[in-house]
């Protein structure tokens, strides 16, 4: 049984057909890869000089991200734009870690490299699992689900 606006009815007699998918052009993923970039990259700026928004801000990352890709790609969904805007947002987040290093008085983007695993490290570069990995996943997620 398939459940329909006017009720449940048999696969064959309901004729629920799901919408058809078409690639995205080259030239609209593109488009949409630069602008998902650079609501990324800027967002990642401004992560990086506050890093106690880190909620707001991944929030702001995952929407920005996938409604300006949307936006470009005049609303279409399909899984080359999940994985572009998936990618974009893992930008926004390695360019956050890099200002954070970098507005840092003793440390670096380079220490975060070579110690990750260090508590102090984990804490100033906003690497630990909770809450700090769970927003970044968030922030996936949300264009994961925007383009599906």
């Amino acid at each position: 049984m398939v459940s329909t606006p006017v009720g449940y009815r048999c696969p064959d007699c309901a004729g629920v057909r799901g919408l058809p998918s078409q690639p995205t052009q080259m030239s609209t993923l593109i488009k949409a890869g630069v602008v998902g970039a650079l609501i990324a990259s800027l967002v990642g700026v401004v992560w990086g000089f506050y890093p106690n928004w880190q909620f707001y801000l991944a929030l702001v990352l995952g929407f920005g991200v996938a409604e300006g890709m949307a936006w470009t790609a005049n609303y279409k969904r399909g899984r080359d734009l999940q994985l572009a805007a998936i990618a974009c947002v893992v930008l926004g987040a390695a360019v956050s870690r890099y200002f954070i290093g970098y507005n840092h008085p003793f440390l670096g983007f380079e220490d975060m490299l070579n110690n990750a695993l260090d508590p102090g490290i984990t804490n100033t570069f906003q690497l630990r699992l909770m809450p700090d990995i769970l927003f970044l996943i968030l922030a996936g997620a949300i264009p994961f689900v925007r383009f599906r």
